[in-house]
């Protein structure tokens, strides 16, 4: 087993860019979002059944997943990863009926 020890300071960095994308699916969807912390989706987006994860790349634009959000009861929002100083542009944003299935964080 093999542990790998992460500095305080990044853990607090990326708790603070968490909850900045959280703010910003809030204000994309007029809803408050939830603690769940979602590793991945299973859903249909723009027609096509797509595997959508955080960590790997979405097959819809190339772009790697940085988070998947629940705003409210029914949304979730989709956040990639950005260019270095460019700013987080809107996510992608699902209803309740576009997706089959939700895995969470451990």
């Amino acid at each position: 087993m093999t542990c790998f020890f992460v500095p305080q300071r990044a853990q607090d960095d990326a708790e603070r860019a968490y909850q900045a994308l959280r703010e910003q699916a809030e204000l994309c969807t007029g809803a408050v979002a939830r603690d769940r912390r979602i590793q991945a989706v299973e859903c249909r987006y723009r027609g096509v059944d797509r595997h959508v994860c955080v960590g790997e790349a979405d097959a819809t634009n190339g772009k790697v997943v940085e988070a998947i959000l629940q705003v409210g009861r029914d949304t979730y929002t989709i956040h990639h990863l950005q260019p270095q100083d460019a700013e987080h542009g809107a996510p992608t944003v699902l209803q309740r009926t576009d997706v089959y299935a939700i895995t969470d964080f451990e």
